[in-house]
């Protein structure tokens, strides 16, 4: 059983990734090739709702993962990011840092919040 879920929503050109545990090197591959293909079939300006209140915790290898799934994001013009996140303020304070790569990036405590940020840019 996979430690995320990705799909996509072609009405609201909206990529929705949640994580239920953090992923190892292998699996994390194996969600980069999903998100990237979900990306490829985004138009330009899509958003991407990311729900990790689970509080993942990646090894340095998983993370330099992401940050080229990040990249790859950038390039294909993502509009926004709306992160879902528990309480925790260190949550908080990595996710900030992690994702200031994005022009439009803010952090929500559940999916309505997130989805109308994501609705309104």
């Amino acid at each position: 059983m996979k430690n995320y879920r990705v799909r996509y929503n072609d009405l609201e050109n909206r990529i929705y990734i949640t994580f239920t545990k953090a992923l190892d090197l292998k699996e994390a591959k194996r969600y980069t090739q999903e998100v990237n293909e979900l990306i490829n079939r985004a138009k330009p300006n899509f958003t991407t709702c990311l729900d990790i209140s689970c509080d993942p915790v990646h090894s340095k290898e998983v993370n330099d993962i992401f940050a080229k799934l990040r990249k790859n994001m950038i390039a294909k013009e993502v509009k926004g990011v709306a992160t879902i996140i528990s309480k925790s303020k260190v949550a908080e304070l990595q996710i900030k840092r992690t994702l200031q790569v994005f022009e439009q990036h803010r952090i929500f405590s559940n999916e309505l919040e997130a989805k109308k940020y994501l609705d309104s840019l």
